[in-house]
């Protein structure tokens, strides 16, 4: 028993460290995305932030263990002499979320306000979304722009991306599932679109539901890693007493992880003007979120041309897909 978790352990190190995006399923039991999601519930929006390793692990909420658990096992594993610093937050509803890279968001203020400070922005190590409860009608797709920090970014030809196309930009597109984690680098750009297809639609009518939570909640922790220094005026390790300390959770082992996405495997679905391709050519709208510092771009979308297999993508609910869309010529 000792060996394989050895084994396992060895395997996370190597295989986490190897892959830019990562996704998996099964790391959660129905049962810890339950009680996660009832602590996550309570825990409101606003930021939060604990130091690794924990001092006293017990003293710290439930999700802080959890999150712990998590990266440890990812292979962010720390010593005395090293510090990561976990900023996260929660969200249970399904709101429609702009495309845009984390950053050191009061660092940024900061900035905007004295330009004869640094300009330039400080992202995390790494970002992650988890999932806990999805309701039935939610078709809520965490789409990142893999090597693209920025939306201007989405305009720039370049070959240093994943297809090495420098007409094409890489998406990759992650279904909302209960039990599943997405861990992507941390200036990635990224988003949720509300409708799933929002997109590619001229205009949308009608107040989005929420309720009931069955059908449209879409219960997710979202935590970024940090390292040297935690983001600025986010509350570092605030030991309010912990809730619900006693309620049973645990996260599966590395080993029981379901690996969901693997980019040298997977079929990329490209968007290459072919007459003969049965897939119809379409327009892309692709909203940002921040000022124009932050968007990188005087406009509030960007406008990319791709095929209706990344339309199908954005509405699918379980499989990850990883598609191109086009820079218009």
């Amino acid at each position: 028993m000792y060996l394989i978790y050895v084994t396992c352990y060895l395997i996370s190190k190597t295989f986490v460290s190897s892959m830019s995006i990562n996704v998996y399923d099964n790391v959660l039991s129905k049962l810890s995305c339950d009680v996660l999601h009832r602590e996550a519930s309570k825990a409101g929006l606003g930021h939060k932030s604990f130091t690794r390793p924990m001092v006293n692990k017990d003293s710290h909420p439930i999700i802080e263990q959890a999150l712990d658990d998590i990266l440890s096992e990812l292979g962010d594993d720390i010593n005395e002499k090293e510090v990561q610093y976990v900023e996260y937050w929660t969200r249970q509803e399904w709101r429609h979320i702009e495309a845009h890279a984390d950053i050191d968001e009061h660092l940024a203020k900061e900035q905007d306000l004295d330009y004869s400070h640094d300009q330039s922005f400080r992202y995390p190590q790494n970002g992650h979304v988890l999932y806990l409860k999805i309701g039935s009608k939610v078709r809520g797709p965490t789409c990142v722009f893999p090597g693209r920090s920025q939306g201007g970014d989405l305009l720039k030809h370049s070959s240093k991306f994943m297809n090495h196309d420098p007409n094409n930009v890489d998406l990759v597109v992650v279904p909302a599932k209960e039990g599943r984690l997405l861990r992507f680098p941390g200036e990635d750009l990224h988003a949720v679109p509300r409708p799933a297809d929002l997109w590619f639609l001229p205009f949308v009518q009608g107040a989005a539901q929420f309720e009931p939570e069955e059908e449209w909640g879409r219960s997710v922790i979202l935590f970024n890693t940090w390292t040297n220094a935690p983001p600025k005026d986010v509350p570092l390790d605030a030991m309010a007493s912990p809730v619900s300390n006693n309620a049973s959770f645990s996260i599966n082992p590395f080993c029981d992880w379901i690996n969901a996405f693997n980019p040298k495997k997977v079929e990329i679905c490209s968007s290459i003007y072919d007459q003969e391709d049965s897939s119809e050519n379409i327009s892309a709208k692709i909203w940002l979120l921040g000022n124009e510092r932050r968007r990188g771009y005087s406009m509030r979308t960007v406008k990319l041309s791709t095929s209706s297999d990344v339309k199908d993508a954005m509405l699918e609910s379980q499989k990850v897909n990883q598609m191109t869309m086009q820079i218009p010529q």
